[in-house]
């Protein structure tokens, strides 16, 4: 296998290890086109589109649609130089009329639907970067640049995407892959150490008041909309690990609530609005559920432990002498993540063939 050909497949080998720990499903069916049905409408200047490229798909089944959610995934495997505007812009518009294409074609949904009858199907962009040097804010890519007098150039305008009414293309990019694969090793160390399950964790959603949960909250998964968001909270019952000395399994830690935050904590009134939220979600009400809120920001404020606890000293006086509930918040435990990154060698990429 060629080194073009191993980069590539990082791109893949990462997005399937990522995936399934956020409870997503794979389909098998990999790298197959499906025939174009729309003919001169997605042609080129130059020549019909023949086919459109499908390199994966996942789903899930959204907690709130009860729908499954399909993603036509276009994976991406760059470095750092090939993360452009232009590479960009060429991938979401291939993708948009893939998508489009997918929605109405009876050789995609026999292929990938299977005995699904309620679904959507969403275009997801993966850009993995296989040299870790990219650190730049990927929003940077969609901002026109000013050339001279006073000139706009560059930059993706979304409103010239080919992407139909009601549908979606999401992104996944380098630092929200950063983000997923921190998470990722912290569970495995916090399971390690006995205070985190194994499997048995679920992705906690409140009941809407326009939205009900629908189907078992066990297995929900983490949504892209989730995973995009300030945090994640994630629910686990008691954690119980084998003790060789008692012959017995023993409760290692209690059950509750882990909460992984994605923003820097610059100030104090990120986690008033955290405080907030967890107070109207009810998680804040009893101290059987121990709660542990852990950073896992790529680059998380200086003195983020003083904007933390000022936040809980200020929180705590607007609850007018709730004891209770004051007590439960200076419970929390506060701690920042050791960040993870995840760079393949392509030999080894090729050796593993």
């Amino acid at each position: 296998m060629s080194e073009t050909s191993n980069i590539a497949e990082m791109a893949e080998k990462v997005s399937e290890d990522i995936f399934k720990w956020f409870k997503w499903t794979q389909i098998p069916i990999k790298d197959l086109n499906f025939k174009c049905h729309k003919g001169a409408e997605h042609s080129s200047s130059t020549q019909e589109k023949k086919t459109h490229p499908v390199d994966t798909i996942f789903k899930y089944k959204d907690p709130y649609k009860g729908r499954e959610i399909f993603f036509n995934t276009d994976l991406k495997s760059y470095q750092k130089a090939s993360i452009t505007s232009s590479s960009v812009r060429d991938a979401l518009n291939s993708l948009a009329r893939t998508i489009d294409c997918a929605d109405g074609s009876e050789e995609w949904s026999k292929r990938y639907a299977l005995n699904s009858d309620n679904y959507e199907i969403r275009g997801l962009l993966f850009v993995y970067n296989h040299d870790g040097e990219y650190h730049n804010s990927f929003t940077d890519l969609f901002k026109p640049k000013v050339g001279k007098g006073g000139k706009f150039f560059g930059g993706i305008n979304i409103g010239n995407l080919p992407v139909r009414e009601g549908q979606q293309i999401h992104i996944i990019e380098p630092l929200l892959i950063q983000y997923m694969r921190t998470i990722i090793s912290d569970m495995d160390k916090l399971h390690r150490e006995g205070l985190f399950p194994e499997k048995t964790y679920s992705f906690y959603y409140p009941d809407l008041l326009q939205h009900k949960l629908k189907g078992d909250t066990n297995q929900h998964p983490a949504t892209i909309e989730l995973i995009s968001g300030p945090y994640i909270i994630i629910k686990h019952e008691d954690i119980t690990k084998w003790c060789e000395i008692q012959k017995t399994p023993v409760v290692r830690y209690g059950k509750g609530y882990v909460i992984y935050y994605n923003r820097t904590g610059e100030t104090s009134l990120e986690f008033i609005y955290l405080f907030d939220m967890l107070s109207n979600l009810q998680i804040l009400r009893t101290k059987e559920n121990k709660i542990r809120i852990r950073v896992a920001h790529n680059k998380p404020f200086d003195d983020i432990r003083s904007s933390f606890q000022t936040a809980i000293a200020m929180y705590t006086h607007s609850l007018g002498g709730d004891e209770y509930k004051a007590e439960v918040l200076r419970s929390i435990e506060f701690e920042i993540v050791e960040q993870t990154k995840t760079v393949f060698s392509t030999n080894n990429i090729g050796w593993d063939r």
